[in-house]
């Protein structure tokens, strides 16, 4: 159990380095870090389907500025205590969302100590032109936040696999089953979320497309998939000329 919470918590941590060392680069993503979290627990397959679900559920959601949860240890947590425990998708869904929501928290702590300690020693650097310290300096600040949340990272998963079973067994079957529907219905949350966002009248028809293949001709998520990047290929290379007014 410590060796597969430890090797979630460097997923996690990894996650969480990725704008302060790397930019933002995306990937900080259920999609990405389920499926790493899945190919170090020997369930790689599993891994995907649950990054897929949590991704549909924070599509809209990026690390950018304030975020209403914290999707990093939201979808590692999920994600480990799932595969170690063999938890369904639903349950695993219902358990990265409140996770996530209690791991905002932890940034909150990170914010106090980077305006307590690590901005004034950046503000000395500047003020004498140190740039080597001024870049050393931010980096120990975003390894101060990976240290952070892949430590919560390890203590839940270390913990989880006899407090999951209590806490679920402590909650009655028809709330679990009220948990497991709303779980179904968030990631058409998180979609409409992002559409609120992205979506154009003139992209409809390829809304209308992938919602009947499935629908009424029993595509599968791969089929879909292929039909959408033929779709993407063809209006790229067939689409006219768009002029610019001057």
């Amino acid at each position: 159990m410590l060796v597969e919470a430890l090797l979630v918590a460097l997923v996690a941590a990894y996650g969480r380095l990725e704008q302060g060392w790397l930019g933002q680069q995306m990937i900080a993503r259920p999609i990405w870090l389920c499926t790493l979290v899945g190919l170090l627990l020997g369930d790689l397959k599993q891994g995907i389907i649950i990054g897929g679900s949590l991704e549909l559920i924070w599509a809209g959601v990026v690390q950018v500025g304030a975020t209403p949860t914290e999707v990093v240890t939201g979808s590692t947590v999920a994600c480990g205590l799932a595969l170690i425990n063999h938890l369904s998708v639903a349950e695993a869904v219902t358990i990265a969302v409140p996770v996530g929501l209690l791991a905002t928290l932890i940034g909150t702590v990170n914010n106090t100590i980077s305006v307590s300690v690590w901005s004034p020693m950046a503000n000395r650097a500047v003020e004498k032109g140190d740039t080597k310290s001024v870049w050393w300096i931010g980096l120990a600040g975003c390894a101060t936040q990976a240290v952070m949340y892949s430590v919560a990272v390890f203590v839940a998963v270390a913990a989880g696999s006899e407090a999951i079973n209590a806490v679920i067994d402590a909650i009655p079957q028809i709330v679990r089953d009220g948990l497991a529907n709303a779980s179904q219905i968030l990631p058409a949350v998180g979609i409409g979320i992002l559409m609120q966002f992205s979506f154009d009248i003139k992209y409809v028809g390829f809304f209308i497309i992938g919602f009947l293949l499935p629908t009424y001709l029993g595509f599968s998520s791969v089929a879909i998939a292929l039909a959408g990047l033929a779709c993407a290929l063809i209006y790229f290379f067939l689409k006219p000329n768009e002029v610019e007014d001057d």
